[in-house]
C-alpha cells in the first residue's frame, strides 16, 4: 500500500483524530486509490501508534462510507459510485440551502467580502492551472456560508457528503472550466446576498450543486 512520506504529527489531535483526519485526506484526494487495500499494521507503523487508534480511525471512515471493512479479512477504500454521487450532490444542494437559510441573518459585510475573496482566488488558480487550489478555494466559499449557520447537524452531514464529491471532483475535474463556471455561479450567489434577495439566493446557491451534478452525470468512465 504506497503511503506518502511520513510529517510530523499534529500534537494538538489524539491518535485516533490524527489517523483518521490523515487516511481522509488521501482517501478524498486520491492518495488511496478506490479499491486499494489499507492494513492497519502497515498504518500503525507508519504512525507510530497502537492498531487500536488505528482500527478505531477505520471504523468511523466505514462508518462514512469511505472504506469497505470485512471482518477477518480485509480493509479497502470504497469504490466510487455515480449514482451515489449524484445523490449526495442533491442533498447538498438541499443541506446548503437551508444553511443559508439559517445564516441569513448572521451573514455580515465581512462574510461576503470574504466570500468575494474566496472565489476570486478560485478563479485566479484555475486560469493557471492549479486545479487542487481551485477546488479549496470552492469549498473556503461554501464554509462560509455553513459557519454562518450556526448548525453542528449541517457541519457535519455537510463533511460527510463533501467527502464523497470531492472524491470525484479530485478525481475527474481536470479541466480550468470546471471550476470557472462554478465560479461565475458563486458571483450570482454574492449578489442576490448583497441585494438582500433570500430566495434568488437560495436558488443560485441550489443550482451551483445540481450543475456540478450534471457535470458527473456525464463522465462516462465513472
Amino acid at each position: 500500500m504506497p503511503i506518502p512520506q511520513k510529517q510530523n504529527q499534529e500534537t494538538r489531535l489524539s491518535a485516533k483524530a490524527y489517523v483518521y483526519k490523515t487516511l481522509r485526506e488521501w482517501i478524498i484526494d486520491g492518495t488511496l486509490k478506490p479499491g486499494e487495500k489499507i492494513y492497519d499494521q502497515e498504518i500503525a507503523q507508519y504512525f507510530s501508534v497502537s492498531r487500536t487508534p488505528v482500527r478505531e480511525a477505520m471504523q468511523l471512515l466505514s462508518d462514512q462510507k469511505l472504506i469497505d471493512i470485512t471482518p477477518g479479512k480485509e480493509s479497502k477504500v470504497s469504490e466510487l459510485d455515480k449514482e451515489s454521487t449524484k445523490q449526495s450532490y442533491i442533498l447538498l444542494a438541499d443541506l446548503h440551502t437551508r444553511a443559508l437559510r439559517f445564516a441569513w441573518n448572521n451573514l455580515i459585510t465581512s462574510d461576503v467580502e470574504l466570500m468575494k475573496s474566496k472565489n476570486e482566488a478560485l478563479k485566479k488558480y484555475a486560469a493557471l492551472g492549479e486545479l487542487k487550489k481551485a477546488h479549496e478555494m470552492d469549498k473556503a466559499f461554501h464554509d462560509v456560508i455553513v459557519i454562518n449557520s450556526k448548525n453542528d447537524y449541517i457541519k457535519n452531514f455537510t463533511d460527510i457528503l463533501l467527502s464523497h464529491v470531492q472524491r470525484v471532483e479530485y478525481q475527474y475535474f481536470t479541466s480550468k472550466n470546471d471550476y470557472e463556471n462554478s465560479g461565475d455561479s458563486h458571483e450570482q450567489i454574492i449578489k442576490a446576498i448583497e441585494e438582500n434577495n433570500l430566495e434568488a439566493a437560495c436558488e443560485a446557491l441550489r443550482q451551483n450543486w445540481l450543475r456540478t451534478m450534471d457535470t458527473v452525470d456525464k463522465l462516462e468512465d465513472l
